[in-house]
């Protein structure tokens, strides 16, 4: 048998793994989705450095044996430590420059090229994660298979891993994860459009509108008391996935192949013909909102077709 190999995983989550923007603002779900890699390294001992905000999500995670707070103390901890793989999904400049600096065997992930002065990522073929977003409409992976490929393997269905034990039977049929978070307002249904999907559900089904969303324990309660969320491409999505909920995902500005095709998630998009789509921006710039053209009847109805199945 083989022995354990010192692994170092960086997602802070400052930068998304599939967006090229770097921000103040911790993209959680991002964080989350990035745990899926941690059933390659079960048997290994696991470093992760991640954000003081992500911490929650991490904590007790049963494949992470040690979680560090990128800072001053973490620094000079993996500075002096020897690692067998290292797996950056960050592309902050700072974090790609200075992990030139970590003694590790064998690298993936992006880093920082001396010979173009920029952050380059070591796999050709995930060349496109740090090119414009253009030449992202057209990916056919979901962010599952990609984040695989950065790492040298194939995804084989692995899910999320978050410490997280049901706790009671759920006491909802649907939630409705209506809240998005600062990054992306544009991800939002609009109001009338969750009202108008009420009016539809209510009599045959148990609705409970989000709660707990600024306490990550709580929000985790509440999702995890409903049986089916229906949620914005956002944190609640990735906290249904790792909760094994049935998910509805609303999808306009942002790249719904990124989640199409993963067990448990029924994706909608926008059916507005925007040549523009999926285009990241926080602020919509153009004529007609894509959020506005996703059918509150649409979704009712794969509500139900799901209920069915869950019954």
């Amino acid at each position: 048998m083989s022995s354990p190999r010192n692994v170092l995983i960086i997602k802070t989550g400052f930068s998304e793994f599939l967006d090229l923007g770097i921000s103040t603002t911790v993209s959680l779900g991002d964080v989350l989705i990035c745990t899926a890699i941690l059933h390659l390294y079960k048997k290994d001992h696991v470093t992760w450095v991640t954000s003081w905000s992500a911490r929650k999500l991490l904590k007790d995670n049963p494949y992470i044996q040690e979680l560090l707070i990128f800072g001053p103390e973490a620094i000079q901890k993996i500075l002096n430590s020897n690692y067998d793989i290292l797996v950056n999904l960050e592309k902050d400049i700072g974090i790609c420059t200075f992990l030139c600096g970590i003694h590790a065997r064998r690298r993936y992930g992006f880093y920082f090229n001396n010979r173009i002065h920029d952050i380059a990522t070591r796999k050709r073929s995930t060349r496109y994660l740090l090119a414009g977003q253009e030449n992202h409409r057209d990916i056919q992976k979901t962010g599952l298979e990609i984040l695989y490929e950065t790492v040298n393997k194939k995804w084989r269905g692995q899910g999320l891993v978050l410490n997280r034990c049901r706790k009671s039977r759920p006491k909802y049929d649907i939630g409705f994860n209506y809240s998005v978070g600062s990054k992306w307002p544009t991800k939002a249904w609009p109001t009338d459009r969750w009202k108008h999907l009420e009016e539809i559900l209510k009599d045959k089904y148990s609705i409970s509108w989000q709660q707990g969303h600024k306490n990550i324990n709580r929000y985790i309660d509440w999702i995890d008391s409903c049986r089916l969320i229906v949620t914005s491409d956002s944190l609640g999505q990735a906290l249904g996935l790792a909760l094994d909920k049935k998910i509805v995902t609303l999808y306009g500005p942002t790249n719904y192949r990124r989640m199409d095709g993963i067990k448990n998630i029924s994706v909608i998009p926008s059916e507005l013909n925007c040549p523009h789509m999926p285009c990241y921006l926080p602020v919509c710039k153009f004529s007609d909102f894509c959020m506005n053209h996703i059918a509150p009847e649409k979704v009712a109805q794969q509500c139900e077709f799901l209920l069915k199945e869950v019954k």
